[in-house]
């Protein structure tokens, strides 16, 4: 069980890594979040306790791995998405034309 739980801890650590690769913020975040979960379990003995704690790690990492996506702003109010090979993508309703074409309001609401 030890081995499951190192490898659960290594696994999020590495998706931590790709979904927040350039961004030292996030990076260190997640570092310290994952880090401060495991440490927060380490001296439960439960088997069913620490399966469930198994199991919650590795639904974060597909989690991050599959729908967190990275925006950077470009020149023009425009973003860069960085999704990468594990990101989810499903197919979006179609914007009707003159809505595609309008420019975003910077009014406030």
């Amino acid at each position: 069980m030890r081995d499951k739980v190192i490898a659960c801890f290594r696994a999020l650590h590495r998706a931590r890594r790709v979904v927040f690769e350039g961004d030292e913020r996030a990076l260190a975040a997640a570092r310290i979040k994952i880090n401060e979960e495991f440490s927060k379990n380490k001296s439960e003995t439960d088997p069913e306790k620490i399966q469930e704690f198994i199991k919650i790690a590795e639904d974060a990492e597909n989690l991050l791995k599959k729908t967190v996506v990275q925006a950077r702003e470009k020149e023009g109010g425009k973003y860069e998405l960085r999704i990468t090979k594990d990101t989810v993508r499903e197919d979006n309703a179609k914007l009707p034309p003159e809505v595609r074409n309008t420019k975003p309001s910077n009014k406030k609401r």
